[in-house]
């Protein structure tokens, strides 16, 4: 039965990463012909990388982008410049290779799904990666009632975590993003729920919202958090009072990716905010996920700080759609390939002097 006690006692069963495989990783980068630690960022990928798959690395050659796409009944008081006919026109274009997230796709030769777990209106035509996933046209208001019912929450998760489950047979790693209109909003609110930061430093403008937008914005993410102490809740209970089908499907995809051992990339914003809630869960789920893309939405700041984390694009992009983190996918292809291939300066003394 998937009930939340379930759903704990499987998130209870995500295991640590390989340290072992960690430090064998560390003494083959210590032994490259480079000083130490003078690659970076790709060392540290590297090591992420054997933690979760092992000693020696292998490529990460199958690769797969899952968008998730849905509506956010929050829209109704206005906290969005864009209209609700944007989701299906948007995703149904990433489909098509001409939306932003499918033409980076096609290039780096990751595959592409779009996931409708909660859009409004459909996309009418079928298309082979578009997963119909719908739990409902969209979540409540959550400034007049709670965003979800907690069975539809679980019921989001779950769905996230049954897509991973269901792909990890033909891709190596993973990657996520978000197609909905209103969700700077929920994500807004749920960052506001778990820190409790200052409101101005949580929300930003989304599509690009006036100053009476931002300001509008702001308050009926305080009011509503107030008004359902959504402070002290769980990630269950707080993505159900003012969270989206989107978010509450991506923190199953973490939970799934943790459990199967693979690595996610997580791009900006929206799904750094699924990752924080993820790892409230349980701190093994960040030791599978690699923060790649930092979002020009102010919050991302309080996240990363929050978790510790650094991200190494930083590209003034705020798009959403997981636009960043694909583009993390050939600087991982370099690391291992690094990590594989490079000599020690005794080898290439052996190779062209001896």
């Amino acid at each position: 039965m998937k009930d939340k006690n379930s759903l704990f006692n499987l998130i209870n069963e995500i295991k640590a990463v390989d340290n072992e495989s960690i430090k064998r990783a560390q003494i083959e980068l210590d032994r490259k012909m480079k000083p130490k630690n003078s690659l970076g960022i790709l060392e540290d990928i590297c090591k992420k990388v054997a933690g979760i798959y092992g000693y020696p690395l292998r490529k990460l050659e199958k690769k797969c982008h899952i968008v998730v796409a849905s509506d956010n009944g929050v829209i109704e008081e206005g906290v969005s410049s864009c209209p609700i006919e944007y989701t299906p026109i948007v995703s149904e274009a990433m489909l098509n290779n001409i939306a932003c997230i499918g033409i980076f796709t096609k290039t780096l030769g990751v595959d592409l799904n779009v996931v409708d777990i909660g859009m409004k209106n459909d996309i009418k035509r079928a298309y082979p990666n578009l997963i119909d996933k719908k739990i409902k046209r969209g979540t409540n208001n959550f400034y007049k009632e709670k965003a979800m019912s907690i069975n539809e929450c679980l019921q989001a998760i779950y769905t996230g975590i049954e897509l991973i489950n269901e792909k990890v047979k033909d891709y190596d790693i993973f990657s996520n993003g978000e197609m909905g209109i209103a969700n700077t909003t929920t994500s807004s609110a749920l960052l506001y729920s778990v820190t409790k930061k200052n409101i101005d430093d949580i929300v930003g403008r989304g599509g690009g919202l006036s100053d009476e937008g931002l300001n509008k914005k702001k308050k009926i993410i305080v009011e509503a958090c107030e008004r359902y102490n959504t402070f002290g809740m769980d990630a269950v209970d707080m993505l159900a009072s003012v969270g989206g089908f989107d978010l509450a499907c991506m923190v199953g995809m973490y939970i799934g990716i943790a459990l199967n051992k693979k690595l996610m990339l997580v791009d900006g914003f929206i799904s750094s905010i699924a990752a924080l809630l993820a790892c409230s869960l349980n701190k093994n789920i960040q030791d599978y996920l690699l923060f790649t893309h930092k979002s020009e939405e102010p919050g991302v700041n309080i996240i990363l700080d929050y978790l510790k984390e650094k991200t190494f694009l930083n590209m003034n992009m705020r798009l959403g759609e997981g636009t960043g983190a694909v583009l993390a996918y050939p600087i991982i292809d370099c690391a291992i390939e690094m990590i594989n291939t490079m000599k020690s300066p005794e080898e290439v003394y052996d190779l062209f002097y001896k």
